[in-house]
């Protein structure tokens, strides 16, 4: 499985779906275990996503890594973000700081060196989902 998930070919449209999808099902208790969704969730957001993308044709699997991808770097962002003399382009999605307080930022949290030229426009997305839920990371 893990070479079928390494095919699926995400871009920022799947992404934001992806994440539309999950905030749909976050409302639905049915869908939902203690520490985030259940099988029955999991089989509800890989079909609504493939309706919503039919081109897509991702898996289960596929989803799930690409979920816990997004969740990771929401949480290495909010972390930074809280850190002395990190700022925040609200526009951008984008941390701002020196290079060498960025340099230190990306050691401690190393899933922000992704977003350093691009930054993360998900995040206030990701922040509704994740915040305040029963969702883990």
């Amino acid at each position: 499985m893990a070479d079928e998930a390494s095919r699926a070919n995400w871009n920022f449209l799947y992404e934001k779906g992806l994440i539309e999808v999950l905030t749909e099902h976050k409302v639905d208790t049915r869908f939902k275990g203690q520490n985030g969704w259940n099988s029955d969730g999991w089989r509800s957001i890989t079909c609504k996503f493939n309706e919503k993308f039919p081109s897509a044709h991702f898996t289960k699997q596929q989803l799930q890594d690409k979920e816990k991808d997004l969740k990771a770097s929401y949480k290495a962002i909010s972390n930074a973000k809280k850190e002395s003399g990190i700022g925040w382009n609200e526009t951008m999605g984008m941390i701002l700081a020196e290079p060498d307080l960025w340099e230190k930022c990306a050691r401690k949290f190393p899933k922000l060196k992704k977003h350093r030229k691009n930054g993360f426009p998900l995040f206030r997305s990701c922040e509704a989902l994740y915040e305040g839920s029963h969702i883990s990371f």
